[in-house]
């Protein structure tokens, strides 16, 4: 079980560096254009949810019996503050970066690709301990 749990950490801790790669990267020379719109969307707003939404996931997988030791019923609301904390940190460079643009609704993006991966959590949490208790922890 060490095993899994370190496989679980290991891919989180790569999981935060591309997420950092992908937000601070200039895509302008590589052809990427995420200007476009998908169903009234621009492109780059869904890559922002897309990239934020697997981070409640990943993180409550690597970290899960640390939280609920440490928060306990708040272990939750922990994990949404630190995917906030990244979203806002990934912002606040990224307007550091010349070579990039910073827009608040990319940030709205990356929220709520968090709040809905969240959601997703606290309502199968019980189905989950109870269906498989803690055998990847």
């Amino acid at each position: 079980m060490k095993k899994v749990r370190l496989l679980f950490k290991v891919l989180f801790l790569i999981y935060i560096c591309m997420v950092f790669f992908f937000c601070l990267y200039s895509f302008k020379d590589t052809g990427v254009d995420l200007s476009k719109y998908i169903l009234g969307i621009r492109a780059d707003r869904l890559a922002h949810f897309a990239m934020f939404f697997p981070y409640p996931f990943s993180a409550w997988l690597a970290t899960k019996k640390e939280l609920r030791g440490k928060f306990g019923k708040f272990s939750h609301l922990a994990l949404l503050i630190s995917g906030l904390l990244l979203a806002l940190i990934t912002e606040i460079l990224q307007s550091l970066n010349p070579a990039r643009d910073t827009d608040p609704l990319d940030l709205v993006a990356n929220s709520t690709g968090l709040l809905c991966a969240a959601a997703i959590i606290f309502k199968l949490e019980k189905f989950i301990d109870h269906v498989w208790p803690d055998r990847l922890q």
